[in-house]
């Protein structure tokens, strides 16, 4: 007896200073390159707007002639270094910034799901954990936290969506009418800035609040008026949105020609790609039986917010498929292409969080139906599942597991690591300062430039480069930035990451 109480007080201080370190191995990487980060594309495109238009001016100018995303357009023009002219300072703390609002999101969201049941050590442990995951799969780094433009379309919005269930959260167990109703007012403004972000996250919470209505009123015989104006404040939100002139102007420049039935089809296939990308290397199966045992504690709690938001996992299961789905399919009919590694990272950060709930929520339906007095995974079980986790979190991009792209087997976190110790990012920095430096010198032309290529940029957070077309739009956008006539780099340009 005193060894199994040694050995159980030697669990308790040993795994969370592990699951510590862990996390911040995993973070680490990704940190250190924020300062070797640096504007591209449409970075350049804003800030010569917002010369025309003005801060202000440049909100309205977008959602009459661009795009209906109007938080989006607000943080472009208010909140972009490169908007008041800076190329270097700064970008890399608005990439920090970026980076860390997904852990402290899930951190959000996990205290409201566990309402006092969960130590604060414990809830910072879980956040690291989920944004390992995330980050180790990211479809793209550089379009997540390391260019600008992507991060306040896609990331912010994303993170303000988690935000947002936990007001959800604490909206539905609030004791009073007062904390209801200030819960509620809550959730309708974020709801509100996370429609305007982009339609990956708008669509989503306009089917689950919807869809969440429809069924209390199926369960109950009435509406219930919280819901069903939460419901009405999302769908005025996207009406707003989805019904911008200048959602129309960019749609006409698309030369669409898939049809509805075709776009559909390709989104199905888009979809079951994606989701055995995800899980076909076997981490999330394998942690989650890992987690089985605490499932089980987790059952015991009867006023546990997590219990009641996962008793739905049919809903909860349905409400993925058909999101994913759904993103998926108005990307391939709106512009005929497939959806954007940025709209990618989106989507994978709610199917990561889906998945966890999703499994709690079978596991809760099967404790019901076959009560046991404890549960507990065998040693040797434990072990080959852990050895399971370091085996694929170090081999397994060496195996056909899942994909069918190369880069469907990457680990971003190894990755990472490879740009900044190996050096990649550093000479990435180099390269563009001493561009910048050259094209703001007084011996600079002020006619036709070409400058020299970017020489195998890091992966992580190399997003796009000049073209060798002086008419190519973001090498026009460059262009006007730094006050030239045209820019350019030889047409024997190499832009390829390091392989």
């Amino acid at each position: 007896m005193p060894e199994a109480v040694a050995s159980s007080r030697f669990r308790r201080l040993v795994v969370p200073v592990l699951g510590a370190v862990a996390g911040l191995l995993c973070l680490l990487p990704f940190v250190a390159l924020c300062w070797y980060a640096h504007p591209s594309a449409d970075d350049f495109l804003t800030a010569n707007d917002v010369r025309k238009q003005g801060h202000w001016g440049y909100i309205s100018f977008m959602y009459r002639h661009w795009t209906g995303r109007y938080t989006s357009a607000t943080l472009w023009g208010l909140l972009n270094p490169v908007a008041y002219g800076y190329t270097t300072e700064c970008y890399g703390l608005v990439c920090l910034s970026m980076l860390l609002l997904v852990p402290l999101a899930f951190y959000v969201l996990l205290k409201a799901l566990f309402a006092g049941h969960c130590r604060r050590r414990n809830l910072g442990l879980a956040s690291a954990a989920l944004t390992g995951l995330y980050l180790f799969q990211l479809p793209s780094p550089a379009e997540g936290m390391y260019w600008i433009t992507s991060s306040y379309n896609y990331l912010v919005p994303a993170c303000l969506t988690l935000v947002w269930l936990a007001a959800l959260v604490r909206h539905a167990h609030a004791q009073t009418a007062a904390q209801r109703q200030r819960w509620l007012a809550v959730a309708a403004l974020l709801a509100i800035v996370v429609v305007g972000g982009n339609e990956t996250n708008a669509l989503p919470l306009l089917l689950g609040v919807a869809g969440l209505t429809l069924i209390r009123f199926v369960q109950r015989r009435h509406l219930d008026r919280y819901y069903l104006l939460l419901t009405l404040v999302v769908a005025g939100a996207c009406a707003v949105a989805f019904l911008a002139p200048g959602n129309f102007v960019r749609l006409n420049q698309s030369g669409r020609h898939y049809g509805m039935l075709e776009s559909l089809d390709r989104a199905a296939l888009s979809a079951y790609r994606l989701v055995i990308s995800w899980v076909g290397n076997g981490i999330l199966p394998a942690l989650t039986v890992l987690l089985a045992p605490l499932s089980y504690r987790l059952s015991r709690l009867p006023d546990l917010p997590l219990n009641r938001l996962a008793r739905r996992p049919l809903f909860v299961v349905l409400l993925l498929a058909v999101s994913v789905v759904l993103v998926l399919f108005l990307a391939h009919w709106t512009t005929s292409t497939s959806m954007p590694a940025r709209s990618q990272n989106v989507l994978y950060l709610f199917f990561l969080l889906g998945w966890f709930v999703h499994a709690h929520g079978w596991l809760l339906q099967v404790w019901r139906r076959w009560p046991v007095a404890s549960f507990s995974l065998p040693g040797y079980a434990q072990a080959l599942l852990a050895g399971w986790l370091i085996f694929a979190f170090f081999m397994g991009p060496r195996f056909r597991m899942r994909g069918r792209d190369p880069e469907d087997n990457v680990n971003q976190i190894l990755v990472a690591y490879q740009d900044w110790l190996g050096g990649a990012a550093a000479r990435y920095d180099a390269q563009l300062t001493a561009r910048y430096a050259y094209l703001r010198s007084w011996n600079s032309p002020r006619g036709a430039v070409e400058v020299a290529p970017l020489q195998y940029p890091p992966r992580t957070i190399f997003f796009s480069d000049l073209e060798t077309d002086t008419n190519d739009w973001a090498n026009l956008a460059y262009a006007e930035f730094f006050g030239k006539a045209s820019i350019r780099v030889p047409k024997k340009a190499s832009f390829s990451p390091v392989p």
